[in-house]
């Protein structure tokens, strides 16, 4: 139900998305807004992070998107330094998505939603096999996300999370709706 309910927030796939964004961030249909628009509007984790890696490095892996946008080379390799610096993944730039840690990959899967600043950040399981330190290291950078004015949905079993992180909860049952 979780699931089904975080795939009905992307445009067309009907469901929650196109009611909830119509007021606040924008009147025309989601469905109808060009790839370009997309990026800056509304981006999404997966709960697997591997399933969202395009690039050969990390590096490569932040940029994806603002290329997409269309931002110079130098704008490019300036937020993407600034993006491994904030993500604590400069160590690792060079690397290969798949071959980073499971607290390193989940960085980097939101990382590359970051950089091309969505109002709106979709979440799915984000604390997802995270060890205690990679745990609080997430919490605070949805924190920081949170504090810079965006929206965040997270689909999510984890109920330390949403004690520390939940604002307005909608709980749903086995079948996908409210309980």
């Amino acid at each position: 139900g979780r699931v089904e309910a975080a795939e009905s927030l992307r445009p067309g796939h009907g469901g929650l998305l196109p009611r909830a964004l119509r007021r606040r961030f924008d009147p025309a249909d989601p469905a109808t807004w060009a790839s370009r628009d997309l990026l800056t509007r509304i981006g999404v984790v997966f709960q697997d992070p591997e399933h969202q890696f395009v690039a050969a490095s990390v590096r490569a892996e932040l940029g994806v998107g603002l290329r997409a946008l269309g931002r110079g080379a130098a704008r490019v390799r300036d937020e993407v330094d600034a993006l491994l610096e904030r993500l604590h993944l400069d160590g690792v730039a060079d690397a290969n998505p798949f071959t980073l840690s499971g607290g390193e990959k989940r960085r980097l899967s939101v990382g590359t939603v970051l950089a091309t600043g969505p109002a709106l950040i979709v979440l799915d399981e984000p604390t997802f096999g995270q060890d205690r330190s990679t745990w609080t290291d997430l919490v605070r950078l949805v924190q920081s996300i949170l504090d810079e004015g965006r929206t965040i949905v997270s689909v999510t079993h984890d109920e330390a999370y949403l004690r520390v992180l939940g604002e307005n909860l909608l709980p749903l049952g086995p079948a996908g709706e409210e309980s």
